[in-house]
């Protein structure tokens, strides 16, 4: 149960076990349409968004955003934590004019500092992420979303622990890219960067861009519109294997709908919140902003490092905090994709047999108590 790559599932894997499939196949044609059009459900995006599946990551995904920048350009980023962070590092490489908000660790950037930056300014480009890796703060994009809209001329939403374990309605909330990447809620491998960006974003913002080659999204584009209808293309080599286990990731997704996925996410999270508390635990992200991916234990006098070891003796893997203000004093837990009650009882039951190693009293609790 680490924050990613997410829980597996055997059929999703198998199906990247595609040997001797090149992309210029029509087996691989299909595949990559079908995973496209996934992209475009699970991103609750419409007619007017390009989908892509480029090989990389997440972060692949994210320095892609520069397609649409210029030099000088203002960018204001809403940062909850270190991954938000990374935008920094993104854009220290391009000359733009960059603001950064930043949150304490466990919260969101106040209401008052959003609306403050927007007071004054306006930007390019404004991007915040909906799931926060590092704590398990979800972002309430909804809310701010057509805030953004009058204050900048792009919206990005970083949704890369997000989307498809929290609902995402890009078109109704007007965001003009929303990005993910493979391993994480959708649950296929890693070694994709995926987003949707609205089409007429091409013709307004591409003039002069600041953006690299691999990750100029210029280039990709016309691979991506021949490849949704079936008809393939080449810019570079795309992530084969990836691509048929999203198409597999996708079809179940569309089988058990998003709507019900989204549900089956708030449940297990829930519970698990629970079932921490009822040992004695405290949550990292502050109440009412707790995503349904990824949560974040405060530990008490145990070392988060020598905690997760132990627990992987009990056999759930869990993630080390990585948050610099929390440092070694917490631990996260990746509750997506493929996740069951029996995974939160597995996780529920590591937790209080590691804590006992560490000499604190914790009861662990009845799975059917959690789940009341």
């Amino acid at each position: 149960m680490h924050v990613g790559p997410s829980i597996g599932d055997y059929e999703v894997q198998l199906a990247g076990v595609s040997p001797d499939q090149g992309f210029a196949s029509e087996k691989f044609r299909s595949a990559m349409s079908d995973a496209l059009k996934g992209l475009i459900y699970v991103m609750g995006a419409n007619e007017d968004y390009i989908p892509f599946i480029i090989p990389g990551s997440g972060t692949t995904a994210m320095e892609s955003v520069t397609t649409f920048l210029q030099k000088n350009d203002r960018i204001l980023v809403i940062s909850n934590g270190v991954f938000g962070n990374r935008w920094e590092g993104i854009f220290s490489r391009y000359d733009v004019d960059l603001t950064l908000l930043k949150a304490r660790a466990g919260f969101c950037v106040s209401q008052d500092e959003i609306m403050n930056a927007l007071s004054n300014r306006h930007y390019k480009m404004i991007i915040s992420t909906h799931v926060e890796t590092s704590t398990g703060v979800r972002f309430p994009i909804e809310k701010y979303a057509g805030i953004f809209r009058d204050h900048c001329d792009i919206v990005v939403v970083d949704g890369v622990a997000s989307v498809a374990g929290e609902m995402v309605r890009t078109s109704t909330w007007k965001v003009d890219i929303f990005i993910t990447a493979s391993q994480k809620a959708i649950g296929a491998p890693p070694g994709a960067g995926l987003l949707v960006v609205k089409k007429d974003m091409f013709q307004k913002y591409t003039e002069g861009n600041i953006a690299g080659y691999v990750t100029n999204l210029e280039n990709w584009k016309p691979v991506m519109e021949s490849s949704f209808e079936g008809r393939g293309g080449y810019f570079a080599t795309p992530p084969i294997s990836v691509v048929f286990s999203l198409r597999n990731a996708f079809s179940r997704i569309i089988e058990e709908t998003m709507e019900k996925r989204s549900e089956r996410h708030a449940e297990l999270a829930k519970a698990l919140r629970k079932g921490i508390k009822s040992m004695g635990l405290a949550i990292v992200a502050q109440d009412g902003y707790e995503s349904n991916t990824v949560t974040g234990v405060l530990l008490e006098d145990i070392d988060s490092d020598q905690f997760v070891k132990t627990a992987l003796k009990h056999g759930v893997e869990f993630a080390a905090g990585v948050h610099p203000e929390l440092k070694g004093r917490y631990f996260r837990i990746g509750h997506m994709g493929w996740v069951s009650r029996e995974d939160i009882f597995k996780a529920l039951n590591a937790i209080g047999k590691t804590l006992a190693e560490f000499d604190h009293n914790a009861r662990i609790p009845d799975l059917n108590s959690v789940f009341e």
